[in-house]
């Protein structure tokens, strides 16, 4: 199983402090030095783009879809699903398919919430989706210690057999077994912060139990002196725990990259797999309404 490789093209400000906040010029930067980078290494990125993102930057995205990186959603506004009700959020993937399709011309089949914020809301968004016509989903960390993590989900790919008869294949972030604990390794925050021997060792392992293994990371991870430019103090915890690592962050991913074969989400979804079935319960009676 290669690894895919997979980015959340958003700010850093907006996505993580205030959603209201502009979506700031260094976010475009930041999306064309990764693009670069990985074009130097031969790789191609699935892009969860964020639909404000997109708004303010459509050549970036055209770029993306132009290079031959997959463009699939990121939601439009970068609101945690467990925050809305399933008709905000039906309208809210909706409004961001529509628009990216508009800038590619070509179909988005795949989707990843704000936050991996599918873990808390429940199963409801996963029918939405496919209701949507998406046809995976990478939103699931299957990890009680991640803070949004739903323990009990494969740790593998598998199509979500859902209660209305529709399925759609969910590629959850990668973690790992260790000691009895299922920790969460699949890049970002931990990519920066783990030493390249433990990230290897973890993709390796991950490939060894035939589990595909899912990264993500951020253009902001690869931009140390962002905070320096922002118009806004910032805590120094917040800079902290925000920043640490992110000098660092490059040289690993690079390594990444020339170790490991890697593929986009599209490309695993149209590889011919036979993925095992995860059935989905029905919503008790009343409980989706209590989300209205």
């Amino acid at each position: 199983m290669p690894v895919i490789l997979s980015v959340d093209v958003e700010d850093w400000a907006q996505s993580t402090l205030d959603t209201n906040l502009p979506i700031y010029p260094r976010a475009q930067g930041n999306t064309e030095h990764l693009l670069d980078l990985v074009g130097e290494e031969g790789h191609k990125l699935t892009c969860f783009v964020l639909g404000r993102f997109a708004e303010v930057f459509p050549e970036t995205v055209r770029r993306m879809a132009r290079e031959g990186h997959e463009v699939a959603s990121h939601g439009f506004g970068h609101v945690n699903i467990y925050e809305q009700t399933p008709q905000e959020f039906r309208e809210d993937v909706r409004r961001s398919k529509a628009q990216l399709e508009d800038l590619i011309g070509d179909e988005v089949v795949g989707y990843r919430a704000p936050n991996f914020s599918l873990g808390p809301a429940g199963d409801w968004p996963l029918e939405i989706l496919a209701e949507e016509g998406f046809r995976y989903d990478s939103s699931i960390f299957p990890s009680p210690t991640y803070r949004h993590g739903r323990a009990n989900w494969p740790a593998y790919p598998a199509r979500v057999l859902l209660p209305s008869g529709l399925s759609l294949v969910e590629f959850p972030a990668a973690t790992l077994r260790l000691f009895g604990r299922v920790l969460p390794v699949a890049g970002g925050g931990y990519h920066r912060l783990l030493p390249w021997p433990v990230i290897r060792w973890a993709v390796s392992r991950s490939m060894a139990a035939n589990q595909a293994f899912t990264l993500y990371c951020h253009p902001y991870e690869f931009d140390p002196g962002e905070f320096a430019h922002l118009p806004i103090e910032l805590p120094w915890k917040l800079r902290l725990h925000q920043g640490l690592g992110r000098a660092g962050f490059e040289a690993k991913f690079r390594k990444l990259l020339s170790t490991f074969k890697t593929q986009t989400a599209q490309e695993m979804l149209l590889s011919g797999q036979q993925w095992p079935g995860h059935r989905l319960q029905p919503v008790i009676s009343g409980e989706l309404a209590t989300r209205v």
